[in-house]
C-alpha cells in the first residue's frame, strides 16, 4: 500500500505546483490552491491513475491527502476478492 502512497503524492506535486504545504499534511483549507476546479482536477487525476470511479459523496469527502489516500484504499480493498485475489479496477 506504499506505492498507492507514493502514486497519490505525485498526483499532488503535479497538480498543485508551487503549494508550500507539504504534500502528506495537505488539506482544502490549508492550501491556497486547492479552489473548486482543483477538486475536479484531483476527482479527475485520482480516477485515471487507480482506474475507479468516486461517487459524489466520495468526491465531496475529499478534502485532503489523507481523505485521498483512505477512500482510494477502501475502493480498491472492497474490490479485492474474498481469496485475496485483487480484482481489476
Amino acid at each position: 500500500m506504499v506505492e498507492l502512497a507514493a502514486r497519490l503524492e505525485r498526483i499532488f506535486l503535479e497538480l498543485m505546483v508551487g503549494e508550500a504545504v507539504p504534500v502528506r499534511e495537505r488539506t482544502k483549507l490549508a492550501c491556497l490552491t486547492w479552489d473548486s476546479l482543483m477538486q475536479l482536477n484531483l476527482i479527475s487525476a485520482i480516477e485515471q491513475e487507480f482506474h475507479m470511479t468516486l461517487s459524489d459523496e466520495e468526491a465531496i469527502d475529499l478534502n485532503s491527502f489523507a481523505a485521498a489516500l483512505a477512500t482510494i484504499r477502501e475502493k480498491l480493498e472492497a474490490n479485492t476478492s474474498s481469496d485475496g485475489e485483487r480484482v481489476s479496477v
